[in-house]
């Protein structure tokens, strides 16, 4: 199999599915043998394909159903893996407005939270929407504990590109006076950007 980088026709990243055209066994075959790698779920991409932000919002585009892309957003360790910041997370995490109606079927390997949303709090990338890296981190703090929110916590505040510092992380937290949980989370971060600082062991990564 010669690697194709973008689907026929289109200027689209190549992202296949268990039954188009191959099958699971197969897939899992060529990732086996060095050709496809899984990206997300059951989306998988050739292995030579840059993991960039085009070729995961192609690949939530196949595996996010339409009414749940259009109804909810990326949000926690998937918004973390989006900006790649954490590994593929299983459930991915799918952030639904606490006024909306929940009344929906969600596949296999998803998961849907409701929460409430500020417009600043979103951001959409070709095609797909999510939380912001700034409302991933708040997120990230108050609601994924141990190793795994650790790690991607650690990620996010130490990528310049990603414009979430600790100060900045600190100053959202403290300024949402009501929220359960944001005392213990404002701990977590400042112990977490105590580890960030120049000199300490495993000190800041730069993305």
């Amino acid at each position: 199999m010669t690697p194709v980088l973008t689907a026929p026709g289109t200027t689209a990243p190549l992202v296949l599915l268990p039954g188009h055209p191959f099958s699971r066994a197969e897939l899992s075959a060529m990732a086996e043998d060095g050709l496809l790698r899984r990206e997300l779920l059951d989306a998988y991409v050739p292995a030579t394909a840059a993991p960039t932000l085009q070729l995961r919002a192609t690949a939530v585009s196949r595996v996010v159903p339409g009414h749940l892309q259009r109804r909810g957003v990326l949000g926690r360790l998937g918004a973390a893996w989006f900006y790649r910041c954490a590994p593929e997370p299983s459930p991915v995490t799918i952030l639904v407005d606490k006024s909306a109606r929940t009344t929906t079927t969600v596949p296999p390997g998803l998961v849907i939270h409701q929460t409430g949303f500020a417009p600043r709090d979103l951001v959409v990338h070709h095609g797909i929407t999510l939380t912001t890296p700034l409302r991933t981190g708040v997120d990230l703090a108050v609601h994924v504990t141990g190793p795994a929110g650790d790690a991607a916590l650690l990620a996010l505040l130490s990528a310049p590109r990603l414009h979430c510092s600790p100060q900045q992380l600190l100053a959202e937290l403290e300024a949402l006076a009501k929220l359960p949980g944001r005392r213990v989370a404002i701990a977590r971060v400042r112990k977490l950007a105590r580890a960030l600082e120049p000199g300490r062991a495993g000190g800041p990564v730069r993305s």
